[in-house]
């Protein structure tokens, strides 16, 4: 039978069909992969244009606690105030040089009465992971310091933390918490202070990559063309008659066949 002929049959129409939505699928998944690219590229993009850049006075950049623009993530920015000694916290199972650890965060109150979220370092954990090891005091009065701005966490519902401890960097809770202006677009990480005190472990600059999304963009794409590729394959070998006829099953003979030959064999004689 004609390729072409057997083609146009309901159930090679329905290969067809399977065929086709698989195709899809793949260039589908091989977009996300494209879109996740263009995504950690622009990162890095930013990453590069922003990491070292001189610091400038916070307010150059956010006129009012609630603003935000994504373009200014990784600014250094001065930051001068008082920090809110008695309302320190720290973040639960955050990674670290030494494992998982704690992050500090300091809200530190400036002259407008607004509050900017210092987050000065990661600090190891406990024996049972409860708190930090150690709790290094924040400087008293007048201070100023460098810090480079981070969005503000998503809170992640159902997870809680003891007192004085918080489970994300949700600016939106600190602020509940505080009963405070506070800054709820962003927070900084320690850059440096002035007077300085004991701090967590320093913040080293990021190292980022694209990652293997590319590959991955076009090994969706070539599994599309092989879906293809079998269909065709398979469509011209069963028009050429290649395909093997499944075997017939032979019945096994009952013991009354058995029976029903030897009477037979007796006769014959």
């Amino acid at each position: 039978m004609s390729p072409w002929r057997l083609a146009v049959t309901p159930r090679w129409w329905g290969i067809l069909g399977f065929t086709v939505v698989f195709a899809v699928a793949c260039v589908g998944l091989g977009q996300w992969q494209f879109d996740r690219r263009s995504q950690a590229q622009a990162a890095i993009a930013l990453l590069d244009a922003n990491y070292d850049q001189s610091a400038v006075n916070l307010s150059m950049i956010l006129d009012t606690p609630a603003e935000f623009d994504v373009s200014e993530k990784w600014r250094s920015v001065r930051v001068t105030g008082e920090y809110l000694a008695l309302d320190v916290i720290y973040v639960r199972t955050r990674s670290g040089p030494g494992g998982i650890g704690f992050e500090q965060l300091a809200p530190l109150q400036t002259p407008s009465g607004a509050v900017f979220v210092v987050n000065r370092g990661w600090l190891p954990a406990n024996g049972d992971n409860s708190a930090p090891a150690e709790t290094p005091a924040v400087p008293s009065g007048a201070v100023e310091i460098t810090a480079r701005l981070i969005p503000g966490e998503k809170q992640i519902v159902g997870r809680d933390a003891p007192a004085g401890q918080i489970a994300t960097i949700n600016l939106e809770t600190i602020g509940d918490r505080l009963n405070l202006d506070v800054y709820r677009g962003w927070y900084g990480r320690l850059a440096s202070e002035s007077p300085a005190t004991a701090a967590g472990a320093p913040w080293e600059k990021p190292v980022l990559d694209e990652g293997p999304h590319l590959s991955y963009a076009l090994q969706w794409y070539v599994f599309a063309l092989m879906g293809f590729f079998g269909y065709g394959w398979a469509l011209r070998k069963e028009a050429r008659g290649d395909v093997v006829p499944k075997p017939k099953v032979r019945r096994r003979r009952s013991d009354e066949d058995i029976e029903d030959a030897a009477l037979d064999a007796t006769r014959a004689r």
